[in-house]
């Protein structure tokens, strides 16, 4: 039914409107006022070919049409990079970390620098007055690449290989992380490969952290730029079955010369 509300008086034509949505007038937003009637418990779900993305749906500051892109998107990078479909993407948005923390499964491990997660579930944190909006896309990836890898490998993936790949595919490094690395690389600072196997940074410090990330993007990328992405992707499929050691000898490679074939390509990007 088409209501026609147009009338040659403005004013005249207001007070018609008016009277004509009268009925529905408690659910018009002015002037950027909310009006509603959806209480605290608004968390929502979009299902769709195996993706669901539960959020809450008062968050203004999402746009669930372009996450959704992000992860279809970010499916096809990994199926292209990895040649395996991930077939089930459960995601879960929060407002706040102690939202995060209430319903998390490893409660331990969400310290409070923490904006996203992948523990069996992506877990996310939206709507902080200071991030930046777009942010949010680069998470979604990273952790998607984290449930892939975990998927993929059963869980096996070492630290430094599996935060690697998920930083490498998602997103560029800060010029603030670079910069700590090319500070540990110059003070022989460099964390060993063997320490980074089993890490975890939850309760690391920000520098330290940061040099973490930065070291193990770095020595993605240099793997990617030396040896190939087919040798790369070969070994993240291996590790469901063997040892990371066992993999790596079999390319003639060990820790100690990946460290230090990385340690001279990275010196040689600096200069």
């Amino acid at each position: 039914m088409l209501i026609n509300v147009a009338l040659t008086d403005t004013c005249k034509s207001m007070t018609e409107k008016d009277r004509i949505y009268k009925k529905v007038k408690s659910i018009i937003r002015k002037d950027g006022k909310k009006s509603s009637y959806i209480g605290e418990d608004d968390f929502v779900s979009l299902s769709k070919d195996g993706i669901k993305i539960n959020f809450h749906i008062k968050n203004s500051a999402l746009d669930i049409q372009n996450l959704f892109r992000v992860v279809k998107r970010a499916q096809k990078i990994f199926n292209d990079k990895f040649d395996y479909a991930l077939e089930t993407i459960e995601i879960d948005i929060y407002s706040s970390l102690s939202e995060m923390r209430s319903e998390g499964k490893s409660k331990s491990r969400y310290a409070s620098w923490i904006a996203g997660i992948y523990d069996g579930k992506i877990r996310l944190i939206s709507g902080q007055d200071d991030e930046d909006p777009n942010a949010i896309y680069i998470l979604l990836t990273h952790e998607i690449v984290h449930l892939g890898i975990c998927e993929m490998a059963s869980g096996r993936c070492p630290y430094w290989l599996d935060e690697g790949l998920a930083i490498y595919l998602s997103q560029e490094l800060s010029v603030t992380y670079m910069e700590r690395l090319r500070k540990a690389l110059k003070e022989e600072k460099i964390l060993p490969l063997d320490i980074l196997e089993n890490s975890s940074v939850a309760e690391m410090e920000e520098p330290l952290r940061q040099l973490v990330y930065s070291q193990v993007f770095s020595i993605t990328d240099y793997l990617v730029q030396s040896y190939g992405w087919e040798k790369v992707m070969s070994v993240t499929q291996q590790v469901r079955r063997r040892p990371i050691k066992t993999i790596l000898s079999d390319f003639g490679l060990n820790y100690y010369l990946v460290e230090q074939g990385w340690k001279r390509w990275l010196r040689n990007n600096i200069a």
